[in-house]
């Protein structure tokens, strides 16, 4: 699951992406409104949520998420304020807003919520996964093959989820990128190949369900 922070504090921003990633996320952080607004514009997809500050630099929150939801973009947002005010939190939530946290906020609450809002909009994300003999469980991160648990770096758990919600569809390795790591990465890093190689090595030593489509990406067969 990836998250964008859109914080013009970088020194918060920089915890909240290192905090997520440790609790098995993976996160991108901009420090404008307008950075973020294109983002989200062009990679909505790329994400599952968005922390969004209200007082922004060049944009602010509110502007940023009404005109998100003028154009249908349906990512949940979680918005983050000093405001705590009722009339505050109301024009938070009238102008898009999935759900509203107040500065200073507790880290756990902030991750509570934000599987409180994958849950609600994107159910699938919360289902366990079962193809080809590979079980996947996004919730408690736990993976089997053939009934044995097989151990899983934080990436490698990532991929195969993003392959297990993507059967027979051939993904290449930008679109890999963009779902997985941070936003910097660029496809001529090895990087994804490496990842893949590995997670080949514990679930599928004969090549038979992930599949290399060559100078394409990668295909995880169904069956």
């Amino acid at each position: 699951m990836k998250v964008l922070i859109v914080e013009d504090n970088e020194k918060l921003a920089q915890s909240l992406k290192r905090g997520l990633e440790q609790e098995g996320f993976s996160a991108d952080y901009l420090l404008d409104g307008e950075s973020g607004q294109r983002r989200i514009e062009t990679k909505s997809d790329a994400y599952n949520a968005v922390v969004l500050d209200i007082m922004l630099p060049q944009k602010d929150g509110l502007a940023v998420c009404r005109d998100l939801r003028a154009q249908n973009i349906s990512i949940p947002i979680l918005m983050l304020t000093a405001k705590d005010t009722i009339p505050d939190k109301i024009t938070g939530l009238n102008v898009g807003a999935d759900d509203y946290l107040v500065k200073p906020f507790s880290f756990d609450e902030l991750v509570a919520r934000l599987h409180v809002l994958m849950r609600r909009t994107r159910s699938v994300y919360t289902h366990e996964l079962n193809l080809n003999n590979v079980r996947l469980n996004p919730l408690t991160r736990r993976v089997f093959k053939n009934d044995k648990e097989i151990k899983l770096t934080q990436k490698e758990f990532a991929i195969l989820a993003y392959f297990m919600r993507n059967p027979d569809r051939v993904l290449n390795r930008q679109e890999i990128l963009d779902h997985v790591w941070d936003y910097d990465f660029t496809t001529f890093s090895n990087l994804v190949d490496v990842k893949i190689k590995n997670l080949r090595k514990k679930i599928d030593p004969k090549g038979k369900i992930i599949e290399t489509v060559w100078n394409v990406g990668y295909r995880f067969n169904k069956q």
